[in-house]
C-alpha cells in the first residue's frame, strides 16, 4: 500500500433516492492512516452515506475530496482508481472463483498492478484463512472467511481509504474479534479507514473517532478516548441531548427533523 496519502474530507453532503432526502448536510474529515467510525440506528442514513461518498449513489449537494482532489463527480471506477475502496455491506463475492483467484481479480486495477505482489503478501500475512484457503472455492468457505476475503480484496486494489460497510454482520463474536485484530494490523501499515457497523464494541476498539448519525444528520461526534455511556449513547439514537463524559473532546449535536 501506498504512504503518504489516505485523506477523506466530506463537506456539507446531501444525498437520497429519487424525492426522498436519507443524507441530510453531512461534514466529516478522516486524517491519513485514523479510522472513524459511523453509529447509529439501521435505515438512517449510514449505507445511503458510504454509497454516495464511492459514486454508487446519487449526490444533491455537496462536496468529497480524496487527499484535496474533488471526487463527488467521478465515477465509482474514477473513484476506485483514485484511492478509494468500498467494501459493501452483504456477501458481494464470486462463489465460483477460488479465494487465489478472487484476490487476483481484485488486484488487477491500474493503481494496484505496481503494488500486486507487495499487497498479496500483506493479505496473506494478515489473513492465516484466507492463505490456507487460497486454492478453495470462495462458495465452500464460512461467512467469517468471506468477509476477511473480502476485505483481503479491498486492500489488493492498493486503496489509500478503505470503507467497509457492516463488516461484522452476522458474524459470532470470536470471529468480531478476529477481524478487529486484523484490521488494526491494517491501520499499522497505513491505511485510512472509514466504518460503518452495528457492534459499538468492535467501532470502539478500532477507530479514534466516532460519529452517530440519526434521520441522515450526525447527532454525536467524539473521540473513542471518551466513549459515552450506555443510556447517552441510546439518548443519541433516539435525538435527546446528551453530553458524553471526557470533557471538550466529545461534542454532541442533536438535530430534529
Amino acid at each position: 500500500m501506498r504512504a503518504g496519502a489516505g485523506t477523506l474530507t466530506i463537506d456539507r453532503l446531501a444525498a437520497g433516492y429519487g424525492r426522498l432526502q436519507v443524507v441530510k448536510g453531512i461534514s466529516l474529515e478522516l486524517g491519513a492512516g485514523r479510522a472513524l467510525a459511523l453509529l447509529g440506528p439501521n435505515g438512517h442514513g449510514k449505507t445511503t452515506l458510504l454509497r454516495a461518498i464511492t459514486g454508487l449513489g446519487p449526490i444533491t449537494s455537496g462536496t468529497v475530496e480524496l487527499d484535496g482532489e474533488r471526487i463527488e463527480k467521478l465515477t465509482t471506477p474514477e473513484i476506485v482508481e483514485r484511492g478509494l475502496m468500498h467494501v459493501p455491506q452483504g456477501d458481494m463475492l464470486f462463489p465460483r472463483l477460488t479465494v487465489n483467484e478472487s484476490l487476483t481479480l481484485a488486484g488487477r486495477l491500474r493503481r494496484a498492478r505496481g503494488q500486486r505482489a507487495t499487497n498479496l503478501s500483506l493479505v496473506l500475512d494478515l489473513f492465516p484463512r484466507v492463505a490456507e484457503r487460497r486454492h478453495q472455492l470462495v462458495g465452500t468457505m464460512s461467512g467469517g472467511e468471506r468477509q476477511m476475503l473480502a476485505i483481503g480484496m479491498g486492500i489488493m486494489a492498493n486503496p489509500s481509504v478503505l470503507i467497509l460497510d457492516e463488516p461484522t454482520l452476522g458474524l459470532a463474536p470470536k470471529v468480531r474479534h478476529e477481524i478487529l485484530t486484523r484490521l488494526l494490523d491494517v491501520r499499522q501499515a497505513g491505511l485510512s479507514l472509514l466504518v460503518a457497523d452495528g457492534d459499538v464494541d468492535f467501532l470502539f476498539g478500532l477507530a479514534d473517532e466516532w460519529h452517530v448519525i440519526e434521520l441522515g444528520r450526525i447527532v454525536g461526534s467524539g473521540t473513542t478516548e471518551n466513549r459515552p455511556t450506555h443510556e447517552q449513547m441510546m439518548a443519541m439514537y433516539v435525538g435527546a441531548s446528551s453530553t458524553p463524559s471526557g470533557g471538550p473532546d466529545t461534542t454532541t449535536e442533536v438535530s430534529h427533523v
